[in-house]
């Protein structure tokens, strides 16, 4: 009976620590129910905040700038630290804290990527840049993507496409020349 006391007690921790495993380091696991940001969306709790005004502003700013848009940079950094301080109960040290370090952070990670300015990314870009050197400085953060259901084994594909069994056979009969 002490045999298979042990090898149940095994299986038990074997298992706490396969589900563990899956919960840690926040990246999408076996339970977690989560999917990874865009790599370049910054972090911020809602776009009511007024902690992301900052983020909103400085993302922008940096990818404007690795996309190449004319546009005075410091101008409008000055500009947003501006209309913060007449906010009331404004913390402008931690908004330009706020504002440098994103600004900074979202500048390298663009930086490393040479496909980051696509046609799509600089329309978006364009949006806000042109709110806010006009003064509108409203965040208008991308919402997280997070997956709908996601099992024991982990989350499925995210293809919003029903599976159909004869474009699978066609597609893989197209791809081997048969």
């Amino acid at each position: 009976m002490d045999r298979f006391a042990r090898a149940f007690v095994s299986v038990l921790l074997l298992t706490a620590a396969g589900i563990g495993a899956g919960c840690g380091s926040g990246g999408s696991g076996l339970l977690t129910g989560s999917t990874p940001a865009a790599a370049d969306a910054p972090v911020t709790p809602s776009n009511d905040d007024p902690a992301a005004r900052p983020i909103a502003v400085a993302w922008t700013s940096a990818r404007a700038q690795r996309c190449g848009f004319y546009f005075d940079a410091a101008k409008l950094r000055s500009s947003y630290l501006a209309f913060e301080a007449r906010q009331p109960g404004a913390d402008l040290a931690r908004a330009e804290k706020t504002y440098d370090t994103t600004f900074k952070t979202i500048r390298e990670r663009a930086a490393s990527n040479p496909d980051y300015c696509t046609e799509t990314k600089n329309t978006e870009i364009k949006k806000d840049l042109t709110r806010h050197l006009a003064g509108d400085f409203k965040p208008d953060l991308p919402k997280p993507k997070v997956a709908d259901a996601c099992g024991f084994f982990g989350c499925g594909g995210t293809s919003e496409e029903k599976w159909d069994a004869k474009k699978y056979w066609e597609d893989l009969a197209s791809r081997s020349g048969r």
